[in-house]
C-alpha cells in the first residue's frame, strides 16, 4: 500500500462578481443585454430565462461528470425569478428568446404542474392496449419539460394540501431521480431516473418566499435547489434604451451530436473535492449544498450558447459570477422574509397604541406604574416593555 497522502484542496475559491459577467465580450451575452435595455428588463432574468431555454435544448442524455460522481449528474436545473408582482418575469423569457435563437429548437412552453404526480404526467403517460403490456409513452420525443409557477404563492399552497407531494417532487426532479408513481389500482406514471430533461422557474415575491425558504425547505434540501435571479433590477430603470437594432445570435446544436457526457475541468475538480470535503468537517450551510453542481450546470448552458460542448475555464469564471449573484439576490429574500411585513406592523402599532391608552387612563385613575402594568394584557406587557427598553415609554 502506498505511503502518499492525497493532496486536498484546502478550501473552494471565492466567486468572482457578478459584473464580470456582463464585462465578457461574448455575443450572446451582450444579446442578452441588448434585449433586456430594449425591453426595459432585469438582464440577470434574461439571463435566467435563456439558461433554462439552452439546458432544454441539450439532450436528455447528456450528463456532467466529475471525478466525484464518473456515471454522470443530470442537467436540471430550479431558477427563482426574484422580484414583485408585474416586475417583468414573463417579458424576460420572451426576450431570452429574442436574444439566443437555438438552430431547429423546439423549447417546450413553460406550463405549471397542479401536484407532483402532475409533473409526472407532464413528460409521459402509460398506453394499454388490449393483451398488451402497459407502454410509458412520453408527451415530446426530446423527454423535455419546462415547469413554471407565475406566484410562489401557488406554489406554497399546492404545498400545504393534504399529502401533497409537489415540493418533494420538485427535489426529485432537479436530481433527475424517479417520479410519479401507481397506486393500488395500477393507475398513474412513474418516469425512470435520469430519463428526462427538466427547467422549473418560480416568480418568487421577496417577502412570500416562505415555501422555498422555510426550515423545512433548507434542512431538506429544497432552498438549495435554487439559483436566484433578480427580475427587478434598479439599475434596468435607469439603463437607455438602445436605438439601434442588434439581430439574434444564432446557435447551432450539432455540438451535442454523439455527446454523452460533459466532462469537469481540473479546476471544477478541485472546487468539488474541497466543498464535499468541507461538507464532512461540517463547514458547509445546508443551502450551499449544491451550490457548485448548479455552477457547473450554468457552466454548460453558457458553453452551449456559445456553440460548444466543451467547458473552458471562462464558462466557469462567468457561471461563477451567475452563481454571486444568486447568493446576494438569495440574501436580499432572507432580509424580506426577516422584516414584519404591513400587516404586522399595523398589528404592531394598534398594539401599542391600546397600551399607551389604558395606561394613561389608570395613570389618571391615580394607578401607580407597576400596579398598572400589571393590568396590562400579556401582550400590552410585551409592548411595554419594548417601548420601555426603546425610550419610547417613561415610568412615573
Amino acid at each position: 500500500m502506498s505511503d502518499l497522502v492525497p493532496v486536498v484542496p484546502p478550501a473552494v475559491d471565492p466567486m468572482p462578481e457578478p459584473t464580470e459577467l456582463w464585462a465578457s465580450n461574448r455575443p450572446e451575452l451582450a444579446a442578452l443585454r441588448y434585449e433586456a435595455q430594449r425591453r426595459i428588463a432585469s438582464p440577470w432574468a434574461v439571463l435566467g430565462a435563456a439558461i433554462a431555454r439552452a439546458l432544454l435544448t441539450i439532450p436528455y442524455t447528456v450528463r456532467y461528470r466529475s471525478n466525484l460522481h464518473p456515471e454522470g449528474t443530470p442537467l436540471n436545473l430550479a431558477i427563482a425569478l426574484v422580484g414583485r408582482s408585474g416586475s417583468g418575469k414573463s417579458t424576460a423569457i420572451r426576450g431570452a428568446a429574442c436574444a439566443v435563437v437555438f438552430d431547429g429548437e423546439d423549447v417546450p412552453a413553460p406550463a405549471a404542474a397542479r401536484s407532483g404526480e402532475g409533473i409526472a404526467t407532464m413528460l409521459a403517460r402509460m398506453h394499454t392496449a388490449k393483451g398488451e403490456e402497459p407502454e410509458l409513452v412520453w408527451s415530446r420525443p426530446d423527454h423535455a419539460t419546462w415547469l413554471h409557477w407565475d406566484e410562489v404563492g401557488q406554489l406554497g399552497e399546492q404545498s400545504a394540501r393534504t399529502g401533497s407531494t409537489v415540493l418533494e417532487s420538485i427535489k426529485s426532479v432537479t436530481s433527475g431521480e424517479s417520479i410519479g408513481g401507481q397506486n393500488a389500482k395500477g393507475d398513474g406514471v412513474t418516469i425512470p431516473g435520469g430519463n428526462y430533461r427538466a427547467v422549473l422557474t418560480v416568480a418568487v415575491q421577496p417577502g412570500r418566499a416562505g415555501p422555498l425558504l422555510s426550515d423545512g425547505a433548507i434542512a431538506g434540501g429544497l432552498s438549495a435547489r435554487f439559483v436566484w435571479m433578480l427580475a427587478e433590477d434598479p439599475a434596468a430603470a435607469d439603463a437607455a434604451r438602445p436605438e439601434a437594432e442588434q439581430p439574434p445570435v444564432h446557435v447551432p446544436l450539432s455540438q451535442w451530436d454523439r455527446v454523452r457526457f460533459v466532462d469537469a475541468l481540473p479546476v471544477m475538480d478541485a472546487a468539488h473535492e474541497a466543498d464535499t470535503r468541507a461538507a464532512h468537517r461540517g463547514e458547509r450551510d445546508p443551502i450551499s449544498s449544491r451550490v457548485l453542481l448548479n455552477r457547473a450546470i450554468i457552466a454548460i448552458a453558457l458553453a452551449s450558447m456559445a456553440g460548444r460542448a466543451v467547458l473552458t475555464d471562462e464558462d466557469w469564471h462567468l457561471a461563477g459570477a451567475v452563481m454571486a449573484h444568486s447568493q446576494s439576490t438569495l440574501d436580499t429574500v432572507h432580509d424580506a422574509l426577516a422584516a414584519p411585513d404591513d400587516s404586522e406592523r399595523e398589528r404592531a402599532q394598534a398594539l401599542d397604541r391600546r397600551m399607551r391608552e389604558k395606561m394613561a387612563k389608570l395613570r389618571a385613575a391615580g394607578e401607580a406604574f407597576m400596579d398598572a402594568r400589571r393590568k396590562l394584557s400579556g401582550p400590552q406587557r410585551v409592548a411595554l416593555n419594548a417601548a420601555l427598553e426603546s425610550g419610547r415609554f417613561e415610568k412615573w
